[in-house]
């Protein structure tokens, strides 16, 4: 026993340099944080208190402002694709602004053209106006007739119960619009009758009146109208023809 001692003694001092090392190796700068130091707060980013909701007001009522009473405008009347036929029916028709006229008609100054507001067309209108004169003449020669009969040539008549004979002279033809406001036309009116000879105004829509279908019996025994001169309405045998008035002669003394 006494030959090993030594080597006892030697494995003490090693054993306790191990024990020093551990020791060291748990005592150095990675040692862990004691519970009583100061504690770490993470920062917290403010919160921003929430945004008010904003209240609905009710919206700003402004009161209408008041409106000005407006006369009703009364429509027209789209003629613009009319027929020939289909403006003649018109216009014979058309009822005038005055009771009881019609809004297009004829006298002894020419034509009148003054419709009711409620059948006025939205355009203008054109017609053709054409002047005749009628001559008179005293048929002598031939007394044959019986009363009341009547006897006609191309371009003339004859009015067998006071033996006048008459024929047609053209004078014009123009073309007027019918411009609403103005009344009389203007440039429509015939000219003056004079003794032997009288005028045949006829208002029509397209080509001219031919001498075939001017009146072939004519009255010059009218009533005065206007400024006493005598006028009447007759007939042309034209479906383009809108009126015809005549105005007689003066006089037919010596015809």
């Amino acid at each position: 026993m006494r030959g090993s001692s030594p080597s006892w003694r030697i494995a003490v001092p090693a054993l306790a340099g191990v024990l020093l090392t551990l020791a060291g190796c748990s005592s150095d700068g990675s040692r862990p944080a004691s519970a009583d130091g100061p504690a770490t707060t993470a920062a917290t980013a403010p919160t921003s208190a929430p945004t008010p909701t904003p209240t609905p007001t009710a919206a700003a009522t402004t009161a209408p402002a008041p409106t000005t009473a407006r006369s009703p405008v009364a429509d027209c009347i789209d003629t613009s694709a009319f027929t020939t036929t289909q403006m003649h029916d018109y216009l014979t028709a058309l009822p005038g602004a005055s009771s009881g006229l019609k809004g297009l008609r004829t006298d002894e100054y020419g034509v009148y053209f003054d419709p009711a507001v409620d059948h006025r067309s939205c355009r203008t209108l054109y017609v053709n106006v054409s002047h005749y004169w009628v001559l008179v003449t005293t048929d002598t020669s031939d007394t044959t007739g019986t009363t009341g009969t009547t006897r006609r040539t191309p371009g003339t008549g004859r009015v067998t119960d006071t033996h006048y004979v008459y024929v047609y002279a053209p004078i014009s033809t123009t073309a007027v619009a019918l411009t609403l406001g103005v009344g009389n036309v203007p440039g429509t009116a015939p000219p003056e009758p004079a003794a032997c000879k009288g005028t045949l105004t006829v208002v029509h829509l397209g080509e001219a009146i031919t001498d075939a279908e001017l009146p072939a019996t004519l009255s010059f025994e009218s009533s005065p109208t206007g400024y006493g001169k005598g006028t009447s309405e007759v007939t042309v045998k034209a479906d383009r023809a809108l009126s015809a008035v005549l105005v007689s002669p003066t006089s037919r003394t010596g015809c």
